[in-house]
């Protein structure tokens, strides 16, 4: 398996009779920072193209995985057999898996053996989805990332320079953002932007890693998988009365006197505990919470807070805030 390149880290195949489902697993996808070809996502790059030609590379070259949204509707459609056609090229010339098979029902898909594994979307919602495609491309991302460490520890490569710039929907510089950089063995770097809006960082071994932005007056931004041999742009829109912040470990949210701890358990998942604060309006603690969910947040003085999770690894978590 060669390390490649891919402009998407999966592309969406499905009926459209499937939309609804299927854009809010694109949605909760694009929120985690994944590379998801989704064709309302493209309007303006398909806008003139010829589709047939365009679509064919995107499925057969352009993708990590792609996830083929079985049904009833997807046999009848011009457009999803290219697709399928595309992507069983793609998947001939792969030793590895490459197509990611989701069944809304038992319907049989040309070249899709009924051996392949495949994930039961019934009962199954759109974000429990989105979390199997995530685990799914960590596992992969794994592969390069433990023999890209490998070889840097023989060559003994030279530290180098990885800047990253911030700047609001209308160009202006965000300054003292908090930029944290988390890679797989949870390793961390952490710094804030200047008054340029940059950030930089001495990257002396050769990883991956997951970017977070925080900022009190912006939302929280979340990219993974981030190449650091390439300078990055980001744009923020800011939103009002909302905010967003790295806590390691443990944290204060601005509007809300006390302090939050998040935690990881193995088998209960993500919780949290609040001093002098109320969860959920007094919901026994540790409160189980999962990421891109809001949970409520009241202090004794009766000030609201509404919090939600945008990422948690180790003891580093990065958190969006809205004050009521």
């Amino acid at each position: 398996m060669k390390n490649r390149s891919y402009e998407y880290d999966v592309a969406l195949s499905f009926a459209g009779e499937n939309r609804a489902y299927v854009e809010k697993v694109a949605n909760s996808l694009k929120n985690k920072g994944i590379k998801v070809f989704y064709d309302l996502f493209e309007e303006a790059n398909l806008w003139g193209k010829n589709l047939y030609e365009y679509l064919s590379e995107i499925y057969q070259n352009k993708a990590r995985y792609t996830v083929l949204f079985v049904s009833s509707f997807y046999n009848k459609k011009l457009w999803t057999n290219h697709e399928r056609v595309s992507m069983q090229a793609r998947a001939f010339q792969e030793s590895r898996e490459y197509i990611l098979p989701a069944r809304f029902d038992d319907t049989e898909i040309p070249g899709i053996l009924k051996t392949i594994g495949y994930i039961n979307l019934e009962n199954r919602s759109p974000e429990e989805l989105a979390i199997l495609i995530e685990n799914k491309l960590k596992k992969d991302q794994t592969f390069f990332r433990n023999r890209w460490s490998k070889l840097s520890t023989m060559i003994n490569p030279k530290p180098f320079i990885f800047t990253l710039k911030v700047v609001d929907e209308k160009g202006q510089l965000i300054k003292h953002a908090k930029v944290v950089l988390v890679a797989n063995n949870s390793t961390y770097l952490e710094g804030f932007t200047d008054e340029n809006g940059l950030a930089h960082f001495v990257i002396r071994t050769r990883k991956l890693y997951t970017v977070l932005i925080a900022h009190l007056d912006y939302p929280a931004v979340v990219f993974s998988n981030v190449n650091p041999k390439e300078d990055i742009e980001v744009t923020i829109e800011k939103s009002e009365n909302s905010g967003s912040l790295i806590i390691n470990k443990s944290g204060q949210i601005p509007g809300i006197s006390g302090k939050i701890e998040p935690v990881a358990n193995v088998d209960k998942g993500l919780s949290v505990y609040a001093d002098n604060i109320a969860i959920e309006g007094g919901k026994d603690q540790p409160y189980h919470f999962e990421l891109d969910e809001a949970i409520t947040l009241e202090d004794n003085k009766g000030n609201i807070v509404y919090l939600t999770f945008r990422f948690f690894q180790a003891r580093i978590a990065l958190i969006d805030f809205h004050k009521k």
